[in-house]
């Protein structure tokens, strides 16, 4: 159903100006009938025995001076009529669709008439028997009980309209056939009190219908919201899972891109304006990967396929990445960035975290230009509120809800990309919200900015887990890959004869494959053993990259070195190359990040008891 206008919605302001009651379709005629008769046939059973009784009480206090024949038979024939709408009201809640609504409202209507009628010929009757002072009693009884009727009967009104039409109708025409001056008064006054009955029971029969119409249009209305809300995440959730499914495609020209600028960097010379336009094409293909990298970010948080896997660990591991990551970048844009020491432990995921506040820390030396930031932690119960202080422009009131949004950026309507993204905050906020922290935000526009992600401490009595383990950089491993022979599997040519280069180029034997079937042969072939294999993850034929080097080493040893290459940011390919001891990239890789892995796992898997780990691109 289309949504109605808002003026249709409106209801007159005053009910007592019209009588009529429009409707906007005949699904809402349809269904406000129905719960018409779905309340009337709810009260009426108690209503009509009550009046029985009512009118059985009445004989009983008149009937000595009154013949039997005069009360009797209408007094039968009511309870027999109270029977069978008693009966009609079981079949109603038995089955309502038995009957249609039409039906089920003319039998009342119609039961109703029957039970006025017997009312009004038991009155009528004894009231020509009867003196004055009981006269006034029996119209007492039968104008209270057509008022009751009137009232208790508002949601669907045929049947008590004809109720007192039937049962005052008969009094009133004899009370104006006596011709006595009281009597004349008291016929007129039933008259009068017909119609004014008949009118307050359709006013509040006219409230009754408005307010079924407005619950109509309002479960329309939210049906249709629901319905609209449904649609837009559905779309929202398909662009992220196309997002994070494409992730592999995405990267895989970058991962070439990279590998052919590092391969050039060799090749140019000395030339100055070859050393410039590689330069500047680097940074261009820097650029790209980074968006690539934040976007896919933000889709995979917004496809749900990133599980957390909170642990309890010191911060101060965070805190020392943070300081050692980010101190020389403050020192060459002249800003002091301190790192406060916190000895506390708590419970989080320390990688997801650890994204979090290198987000904070990027998006505060961005804009607290030649400034102060301070990284800090503050306890505040049984939680730590890790925070981010900067003397940066701020941000105005106005703009606080703004900044959260993808690609909002303060003071950069331009779009300078030397300025970020607009990403990091977005993706903060989508990962406080996935690891159940709380972010808060204060700033004051001229002044600086605090954000802070309030964790929960860890119990001490749980003793102090493991220290985190640091990211490979390339400055950090002694370089172990010069003279090996390496095993590179990939399925598309340009990044084999890309990385064969490259590899080459750092002195390596290398050997490349195209599937994993073709791996072996080659493997098996080769005049020597290999020393560390570089594994595409998706390749073609069966199995995977995890496979192919499980059955290389099931030939050549469990401890053969191996890189696992992917563009698929899924928990589930971490968590299988974690049970597969293995290092995992995710592409577009740094040649300098590449070299660094190489070299930590031949070092790994030359110790006793190696343990293979995720190293982030």
């Amino acid at each position: 159903m289309s949504k109605p206008a808002i003026d249709t919605i409106r209801l007159p302001q005053n009910p007592s100006r019209t009588m009529s009651i429009d409707f906007q379709s005949e699904e809402e005629r349809a269904v406000v009938k129905a719960e018409q008769i779905r309340a009337f046939y709810s009260e009426t059973n108690d209503q009509n025995l009550a009046g029985a009784l009512v009118l059985s009480l009445l004989v009983y206090v008149v009937h000595d001076g009154v013949p039997g024949w005069t009360w009797q038979p209408a007094l039968l024939a009511l309870y027999v009529v109270t029977l069978v709408r008693a009966w009609l009201v079981w079949q109603y809640h038995r089955a309502p669709t038995s009957r249609s609504t039409l039906d089920w409202g003319r039998t009342q209507a119609i039961s109703g008439a029957l039970s006025g009628v017997c009312w009004g010929v038991a009155s009528t009757a004894m009231l020509a028997h009867l003196p004055t002072e009981y006269q006034l009693v029996i119209l007492t009884v039968i104008t209270v009980a057509a008022s009751s009727n009137a009232s208790e009967g508002f949601s669907y009104v045929p049947p008590s309209r004809s109720f007192i039409l039937a049962a005052i109708g008969p009094p009133a025409l004899w009370l104006l056939t006596v011709g006595d001056r009281l009597h004349t008064i008291l016929g007129l006054m039933l008259l009068v009190f017909v119609p004014m009955t008949i009118w307050q029971a359709r006013k509040r029969n006219r409230v009754f219908i408005e307010a079924q119409q407005l619950r109509f249009r309002n479960e329309s209305l939210a049906r249709e919201l629901t319905a609209q809300r449904d649609a837009a995440e559905q779309a929202y959730l398909a662009k992220a899972r196309f997002l994070a499914a494409a992730s592999h495609d995405l990267r895989q020209p970058m991962q070439a891109i990279s590998i052919f600028h590092e391969l050039l960097h060799h090749e140019m010379g000395t030339s100055g304006r070859g050393a410039s336009i590689l330069a500047n094409a680097q940074k261009a293909a820097e650029g790209m990967r980074t968006l690539l990298d934040a976007l896919l970010d933000v889709s995979r948080l917004d496809a749900n396929v990133i599980t957390p896997n909170c642990r309890a660990f010191p911060v101060q591991t965070l805190l020392n990445q943070m300081e050692s990551e980010f101190m020389p970048i403050a020192g060459q844009m002249k800003i002091r960035l301190r790192v406060m020491p916190c000895s506390a432990l708590v419970v989080s995921d320390p990688v997801l975290l650890g994204q979090v506040l290198r987000n904070l820390l990027s998006n505060a030396l961005r804009y607290a230009p030649s400034g102060r930031i301070l990284l800090g932690c503050r306890r505040r119960g049984n939680q730590l509120a890790i925070a981010v202080f900067d003397t940066g422009i701020g941000i105005a009131p106005d703009q606080h809800s703004k900044i959260f949004g993808e690609f909002y950026q303060v003071g950069n309507q331009a779009r300078d990309r030397n300025q970020g993204l607009g990403l990091g905050l977005a993706i903060v906020e989508r990962v406080v919200r996935l690891l159940d922290h709380a972010l808060a935000m204060r700033s004051i526009p001229g002044r600086g900015s605090c954000f802070s992600v309030t964790v929960a401490l860890a119990d001490p009595a749980d003793g102090l887990p493991d220290a985190l383990l640091p990211e490979a950089e390339p400055g950090h491993l002694t370089d172990k890959i010069a003279g090996r022979r390496v095993l590179m599997i990939d399925d598309e040519e340009a990044i084999r004869t890309g990385m064969r280069d490259l590899l080459q180029g750092w002195g390596c034997e290398v050997t490349t494959a195209g599937s994993a079937a073709e791996a072996l042969e080659r493997a098996a072939a080769g005049p020597a053993p290999i020393d560390v294999v570089i594994s595409d993850m998706g390749l073609p034929g069966q199995g995977n990259g995890i496979d192919a080097i499980v059955a290389l080493r099931g030939r050549f040893g469990t401890r053969l070195p191996a890189l696992l290459i992917t563009g698929d940011t899924s928990q589930a390919a971490l968590q299988a190359a974690r049970a597969a001891n293995l290092i995992m990239l995710h592409k577009p890789i740094k040649p300098g990040r590449m070299r660094a892995a190489l070299a930590e796992a031949i070092d790994a898997n030359q110790q006793d008891a190696p343990q293979a780990r995720q190293v982030g691109s």
